[in-house]
């Protein structure tokens, strides 16, 4: 009897735990920077993952796949659309190719500071991109953060004005607004992926790239570029996807979890970044880099051929009327932080680590 009553309870016990294990969502995370436990998205994915698996209490388990283990980032990008891959922290480059109107972000020199950026996601015209984008191809935003302000780099000659550009082969990212800019400069875009990139600059496939300063020296292009100037010429955004079918089939309750720890992981990553870029452009002369910083008529002389340029461009591919409401929201939006955009980014710093030490470490 007791046997029979001890099996009883065993098997109860292993149908309550398949039950368990049954019930446990699973959120497929796609990125495609490095998998270094100190670089910035990998502590932004990791706030994403504590604040989701304790806010579902172990109901919703987040596995992260850094350095496009998934694909790249528009192999990523598809796999959200199908369904193989639920989430992504993916770049504003192959968005465009899935949206146009992603081409918003790619108008050259379009803010003058990363909050203005910030408070420019806040806005109408970026949530109607948003659904928009939702519309078209199943594929929800939950929040916009920043990749970074991008900066030109190459191996062969110190550049300074828009005219040491000329003749060079540049890698661009897979984004038809970013090569119409490099073109107007006088350089040949050259589009490679970015887990390609530093082969091809250490094989001179190009000559530089444009990149943020923290992709620089998190994937050490240092090693292979000898010459950054400050351009500061496009400011690029960082999705954090999620596919809408799978999103629509988490309860209330999940989603609410799932979308604030989003928010949390946005705010993270804006703060780390900027972290970053503080400190990486001594990391960067350190080691070996030769850094310009352009004067107001130098930066002037970039602005002058590489935006009407990239406006052109833009107008052409998704109409005057998204390019003429980005501009009016972002100059709404550059007023709001005016004079404050120290203050901002100190307190959204502080944040991000405020986030980040609430984690567990492994």
């Amino acid at each position: 009897m007791k046997h029979a009553v001890r099996l009883l309870l065993a098997c109860l016990l292993c149908l309550l735990l398949a039950q368990v294990a049954a019930a446990k969502v699973v959120i497929k995370l796609a990125n495609a920077g490095p998998d270094k436990p100190d670089n910035r998205t990998v502590k932004a994915v990791a706030v994403f993952k504590h604040l989701v698996e304790t806010g579902t209490k172990g109901e919703v388990e987040v596995q992260a796949y850094h350095a496009s283990k998934l694909g790249d980032e528009r192999e990523a990008l598809e796999g959200i659309q199908m369904g193989t891959i639920q989430m992504g922290t993916l770049s504003g480059g192959p968005v465009p190719g899935f949206y146009p109107p992603g081409m918003l972000y790619d108008i050259p020199f379009l803010f003058s500071s990363a909050p203005a950026a910030w408070e420019f996601f806040k806005s109408d015209t970026a949530k109607e991109f948003n659904e928009g984008f939702l519309k078209k191809t199943g594929v929800r935003i939950l929040a916009t953060t920043e990749n970074g302000f991008r900066h030109f780099t190459d191996n062969t000659r110190p550049l300074r004005t828009p005219a040491d550009m000329k003749g060079l082969k540049i890698r661009t990212m897979q984004n038809p607004a970013h090569m119409a800019m490099v073109k107007a400069l006088g350089a040949d875009p050259t589009p490679i992926a970015f887990g390609e990139l530093y082969m091809a600059l250490q094989q001179k496939v190009v000559d530089g790239m444009e990149c943020p300063v923290s992709l620089i020296t998190d994937m050490k292009f240092y090693e292979v570029q000898k010459y950054m100037v400050l351009s500061g010429h496009l400011y690029n955004p960082l999705y954090v996807f999620i596919g809408e079918a799978f999103y629509q089939k988490l309860d209330p309750a999940q989603q609410k979890v799932v979308a604030e720890a989003a928010e949390a992981l946005a705010l993270a990553h804006d703060g780390f970044n900027q972290e970053v870029d503080l400190n990486g452009l001594d990391k960067l002369r350190q080691a070996g880099m030769e850094i310009y910083q352009p004067t107001p008529a130098e930066h002037d002389a970039f602005k002058a051929l590489a935006q009407p340029a990239g406006l052109a461009f833009i107008k052409e591919k998704i109409g005057a009327e998204w390019v003429d409401k980005t501009l009016k929201a972002v100059a709404v939006a550059e007023a709001k932080v005016d004079g404050r955009t120290e203050a901002i980014v100190a307190e959204t710093i502080k944040k991000a680590n405020d986030l980040y030490a609430a984690v567990p470490k492994q």
